[in-house]
């Protein structure tokens, strides 16, 4: 597993805007959570520290805190942010994974960096394309645990 120094703490997630799009900055969030706090890599972790102020967050986690609050809930919002992050991964939708488990999956994908999940994230936010070398496929993945069977760790003190 690997973690990053937590960074300034972020906002937290807004109120949702009955005119604002279903993913309304979700990305965005997401985005900042990994980029200055910290991300989570393996064991199938979603967050470390608080589900309500994680210190690190994995994609999923992430997701999950900026749509909720919480990096644990899953609601609405954040199925939707979900899909359609899913959908900038595999477009076919020919994976053989559930959203959830997709997403988990390309996080955990071993040599799978920070930066690539912000920027998949950062393209999801301004609705663009994602290819390249960072639009890898996950092909011979094994999806992490399934919903339901969130996994926390506290770092030691």
């Amino acid at each position: 597993m690997t973690t990053t120094t937590p960074a300034p703490v972020l906002p937290p997630h807004p109120a949702a805007d009955a005119t604002a799009s279903p993913t309304g900055g979700i990305f965005r969030r997401s985005a900042a959570l990994i980029a200055e706090r910290g991300w989570c890599h393996g064991a199938g972790l979603y967050y470390i520290g608080s589900p309500h102020r994680p210190e690190a967050a994995s994609l999923v986690g992430a997701l999950l805190w900026a749509a909720t609050g919480h990096a644990g809930t899953h609601d609405p919002s954040a199925g939707h942010a979900l899909s359609e992050l899913r959908g900038r991964i595999d477009p076919h939708r020919t994976a053989a994974f559930d959203d959830w488990e997709l997403l988990c999956a390309w996080n955990d994908v071993p040599n799978r960096t920070r930066a690539q999940a912000i920027a998949l994230l950062m393209a999801a936010e301004r609705g663009g394309d994602f290819h390249g070398p960072q639009a890898d496929t996950i092909a011979g993945t094994v999806p992490s645990p399934a919903p339901g069977t969130l996994r926390a760790a506290v770092p030691a003190a």
